[in-house]
């Protein structure tokens, strides 16, 4: 998590709906009036690796802008759930560039059991951790996309599962990504969210 690095807060601001970073100039975004991380995060394991932002003015809902619902408390999404991740962030590794476009995929959860294994991370995930992507380098989230959303569809609900959290390099083979799993986190998230 970066937000313990955050020199002038007032200077963020939360741009919702763009697809590109050309479109940054024209669209004010609301401004960040505080930034929440949880009070158990580890910086030595990411875990509890999630934080919230409470903006000044709400945001304007529209057809590019809406909200996305939490999973219920403790839903569990099967092993091999295609959802989707997405964020601005590398699309090459050996490139230390952010993209200029809204980048997506669809990856699979993974097991906990699977990741958890020798041939994986070894035990470093923990219950609120789930990891998604492929084990043969096929595509993953990047650096620069931390934070970003990994979404996964519940009937016709767009749910959202988990929060880019770590992995080893990036589409590295046994390493997938690993995520903040947000049904773990629900309690903090909605009493912090309701406190002004």
């Amino acid at each position: 998590m970066c937000s313990f690095r955050l020199s002038r807060l007032s200077s963020w601001r939360v741009r919702a709906g763009l697809v590109s970073h050309s479109m940054v100039r024209t669209h004010q975004g609301a401004v960040v009036e505080r930034i929440i991380p949880h009070p158990l995060y580890s910086a030595q394991n990411h875990d509890y690796d999630v934080a919230l932002l409470r903006l000044r003015t709400p945001l304007d809902f529209s057809d590019t802008v809406s909200a996305v619902c939490l999973p219920a408390e403790e839903q569990d999404f099967p092993r091999g759930s295609q959802c989707w991740v997405s964020g601005w962030g590398h699309t090459d590794p050996s490139h230390a560039h952010s993209s200029d476009t809204l980048q997506d995929m669809v990856v699979p959860l993974l097991s906990t059991q699977l990741c958890n294994s020798s041939c994986v991370y070894s035990g470093a995930l923990t219950p609120r951790m789930l990891c998604a992507g492929y084990l043969d380098r096929r595509a993953d989230a990047c650096q620069g996309d931390s934070g970003g959303p990994l979404v996964c569809q519940d009937g016709g609900t767009w749910r959202l599962v988990g929060v880019v959290s770590w992995g080893h390099g990036c589409a590295e083979p046994n390493h997938p990504g690993v995520y903040a799993k947000v049904a773990e986190l629900l309690d903090w998230i909605q009493d912090t969210a309701w406190v002004r």
